[in-house]
């Protein structure tokens, strides 16, 4: 047996016909620009590596060198003598002289020093000797800090460099001596880390942090730029915020301190020489060029293909306006649109003459529906002419019989034709009107009209079939009856509706009523109700499922009034352009 094949679509065929090309060499190049980037990176880091380790081993060097100046002093008669606790106080200031002056021609030796300190508690002697860049405070904080330090013993020769913080500042404090008598160097990390006696690049940062990888040093630098000094010293680690820095450091031999520089990362487009660059640019091009190919495809076939899907579609749904645009610079897609839309306007035409027809027998049926509504009180009307004519009211006659003559040519409007909602407005104004002639207690009718709704188009006899009916069935010599005709705007969700209501205060709808004429399917030609399920058909043909109705009652204190409500679909364009009319309430009295 034959296997059939699966279908696919013709767009889906030349997209995986030009991705199959394009994904690996797009994969080749992002592997190599990946490759190159890490390699760049692992380059840089081995430079900035060796930059720091030089930079810290000059530091080990300085601070070696300070150590075996100190303990050489540590082995002199003159140290001796001050922890000896000698008791003759000239003899005990004669050696710390010798000292400190020794100290103090040392100090422009070793540039990183910034203070040296004597301080012997068995001979009570206490000197020092300090760099010229410490203020006078912080001279005070540093003697305090030595003088607790000897006198509480927490320093030992074993403990070679700590660091502290004094005055909001970070050194390193080399105590050499015991019992007592100290030598004391104080090196400020700040010294250290200055670039300028580095020779690296103005973009790097030389700091120091502790063992917890808190910065001592460039606290405000680290802080400001958002860096995170935890990371792999083993190799290197890129930190920061809208900056970014690679970070490289080791700790600082014979200190409890922490050596990291911080390197400005210049990117990879920074570190490529002129070919890798040209690669680069050709590479870029190669990306660029391929959703241009594919754009090119899909203008060229692609969419004149899915063009004519989407006019087979829109045929589908029943829309025999689509037609094949667009020229293409391929000959035979033009042949085929060309084809193709006079078939359809062959196809539109033998459409239209089938459509005009079903028309005009539309037409027919709603003239037929238009002359079912006979208003009953015509009778009336011609009984109450012939009492006026017997009482000799021939100007009210005149009247009546012009009243008359609007009801019936507005009534024989064709019913096709929309009318202005003003138009409709009259008519009742005019029917209520008649009624003064033929009833003893005529009716009221009041209006509420949104002004923005007196132009809307409505289907002739709408509100007036149901004013008819109110006047028809709810009429009393009780009770005055009272009609109100109301028009408003209503939204639903996206949805805009005139909603327009005739409610009565007579005794409303019997329940069975409701019933029946809420019923969508209710007989058209029944006996009874003739005007209301006029109005409904009529609104089924013009605006078919759109237009909505609804009638029931309501509470009026002693009696229950009737209310037949119906919502048309309105354009939003309409009801803008007469935003700007005031609102209004307007009342006629007959």
């Amino acid at each position: 047996m034959k296997s059939v094949k699966k279908e696919v679509s013709f767009r889906r065929k030349l997209m995986t016909a030009v991705l199959s090309v394009t994904l690996p060499l797009i994969a080749l190049l992002l592997f190599s620009n990946l490759y190159s980037t890490q390699a760049f990176n692992r380059k840089i880091a081995d430079s900035n590596m060796r930059t720091m380790d030089y930079r810290a081993g000059r530091m080990e060097e300085q601070l070696n060198s300070v150590n075996d100046f100190l303990t050489g002093l540590t082995v002199s008669d003159d140290y001796r003598t001050l922890s000896g606790g000698e008791k003759t106080p000239l003899k005990a200031y004669l050696a710390s002289y010798t000292l400190i002056t020794q100290l103090k021609t040392a100090l422009p030796a070793y540039g990183d020093v910034g203070a040296f300190f004597i301080y012997s508690a068995p001979s009570d002697a206490e000197r020092d000797i300090f760099d010229d860049s410490i203020s006078y405070a912080q001279k005070e904080r540093l003697r305090a800090f030595v003088r607790d330090a000897v006198e509480n013993n927490t320093y030992s020769y074993n403990m070679q460099w700590r660091h502290a913080e004094i005055g909001g500042k970070a050194y390193l404090f080399r105590f050499y001596g015991g019992r007592g008598t100290y030598l004391v160097a104080m090196v400020p990390l700040a010294a250290l880390a200055d670039a300028r006696y580095m020779q690296i690049d103005t973009d790097a940062v030389m700091l120091f942090s502790n063992k917890n990888n808190e910065p001592l040093t460039s606290v405000d630098f680290v802080e400001g730029n958002g860096i995170n000094l935890n990371g792999d010293y083993e190799n290197y680690f890129i930190s920061g915020g809208k900056q970014r820095y690679m970070i490289v450091g080791r700790d600082l031999a014979g200190t409890d301190c922490r050596a990291i520089l911080a390197v400005n990362e210049s990117g990879y487009f920074g570190s490529l020489d002129g070919l890798q660059a040209a690669l680069l640019v050709l590479s870029l091009l190669a990306l660029v060029l391929i959703p241009v190919i594919q754009w090119r495809l899909t203008n060229s076939i692609s969419k004149p293909v899915e063009g004519l899907r989407s006019v087979m579609e829109h045929i589908r749904a029943g829309n025999l306006e689509a037609k094949a645009e667009g020229k293409t610079n391929i000959r035979e897609f033009n042949e085929v649109n060309e084809t193709f839309n006079t078939m359809m306007t062959q196809i539109k035409d033998l459409k239209i003459e089938s459509y005009e027809h079903e028309i005009e027998t539309q037409k027919a049926e709603l003239r037929y529906m238009q002359l079912q509504i006979r208003p009953h009180f015509f009778l009336n009307c011609l009984k109450s002419l012939y009492a006026l004519a017997e009482a000799g009211k021939y100007d009210r006659i005149q009247k009546m019989i012009l009243e008359i003559s609007k009801h019936i040519r507005y009534i024989f409007t064709d019913s096709m034709e929309l009318v202005p909602l003003s138009r409709e407005l009259d008519h009742i104004e005019n029917y209520i009107e008649m009624q003064r002639g033929s009833s003893q207690y005529p009716p009221v009718c009041r209006f509420d009209i949104d002004p923005r709704l007196r132009d809307l188009p409505i289907p002739p006899l709408s509100l007036q079939s149901f004013v008819e009916n109110c006047v028809k069935h709810v009429y009393s010599p009780d009770y005055v009856l009272e009609i109100e005709v109301k028009a408003a705007v209503l939204r639903s969700g996206t949805d805009t509706f005139a909603d327009l209501t005739v409610t009565d205060n007579g005794g409303g709808f019997p329940e069975d009523v409701i019933a029946e004429i809420n019923e969508p399917d209710s007989p058209l030609y029944a006996q009874n109700h003739v005007g209301i399920n006029n109005v409904k058909k009529r609104l089924q043909l013009i605006y078919g499922d759109r237009a909505l109705y609804a009638f029931f009652n309501r509470d009026m204190g002693e009696r229950m009034g009737s209310v037949s409500e119906i919502l048309i679909p309105i354009d939003l364009v309409m009801l803008h352009a007469a935003e700007d009319e005031p609102d209004g309430e307007e009342a006629f009295n007959g």
